[in-house]
């Protein structure tokens, strides 16, 4: 994948959160903004959702709110009027060791081979919550 660099994200105020409308697959969903609010591709945004548990300070009693469960964090790669597509931006490094010995001989070599895999998001579902990251 080419380098992207950062594009700080200027949009008008009420764009986010965005909701996913579509799950295209584990590595990419559509969202509703699109170029009528500003986004444009390169963005990184992070999908998550809002747990049921309100959370309380358990020495006061004051909500302090509710987790936000993130999904994963992508980029977009593809903008329309009103929708845009994301793709998953977390890697996963897999590193294999490749032995490699003489036969009869006492020379062994040893190699390590590393490649990177996107990390699908989490159980990414429609109406879980975008904002710009």
């Amino acid at each position: 994948m080419e380098n992207v660099t950062e594009i700080p994200l200027l949009s008008p105020k009420g764009t986010f959160p965005a909701t996913v409308v579509k799950v295209i697959d584990d590595y990419k969903l559509v969202m509703n903004r699109g170029e009528q609010n500003g986004i444009r591709e390169g963005q990184r945004m992070m999908v998550y959702r809002i747990d049921d548990e309100e959370i309380l300070d358990p020495h006061t009693g004051e909500s302090l709110g509710f987790l936000e469960l993130v999904r994963g964090t992508g980029r977009i790669i593809f903008v329309q009027d009103k929708i845009s597509i994301i793709e998953t931006d977390q890697k996963k490094t897999y590193r294999k060791r490749i032995e490699n010995s003489s036969l009869g001989l006492r020379s062994y070599k040893s190699e390590v081979v590393e490649s990177d895999e996107l990390k699908p998001f989490d159980n990414a579902q429609v109406g879980d919550l975008v904002k710009p990251i």
